[in-house]
């Protein structure tokens, strides 16, 4: 079993991540849903956005990329997505192929058969 290292805040820099915002944007997702998007436990999802625990480099380069997607996309497409499309995009996947793989058109509706 991994470890998840967290790291304390010890003041604001000013570029705090909207993490709510973000959990909006990939389809109202709970913060359970986004802390299983990123592989981290509903708890310390919770303190990063309460701001107690601040994000690991890594897990900051994620959110970023994932509000880059959200922006870029619109709600749409990861509203279709799921969980588990939305981890595929953060393994590498394009959203393109995401929604392909997962029987979506570009809209993140599923596709007529």
């Amino acid at each position: 079993m991994g470890l998840d290292v967290t790291y304390s805040t010890d003041s604001s820099n000013g570029s705090e991540l909207d993490l709510v915002d973000l959990r909006r944007a990939l389809g109202a997702l709970t913060q359970a849903e986004a802390a299983q998007v990123l592989g981290v436990t509903p708890n310390t999802w919770a303190r990063w956005e309460r701001g107690e625990l601040q994000l690991h480099p890594a897990r900051t380069h994620q959110v970023r990329r994932l509000q880059q997607l959200a922006k870029q996309y619109g709600e749409g497409p990861f509203w279709g997505l799921g969980i588990d499309g939305i981890r595929s995009v953060l393994d590498g996947l394009s959203v393109p192929e995401a929604l392909h793989a997962h029987g979506l058109d570009v809209h993140g509706a599923p596709l007529r058969r």
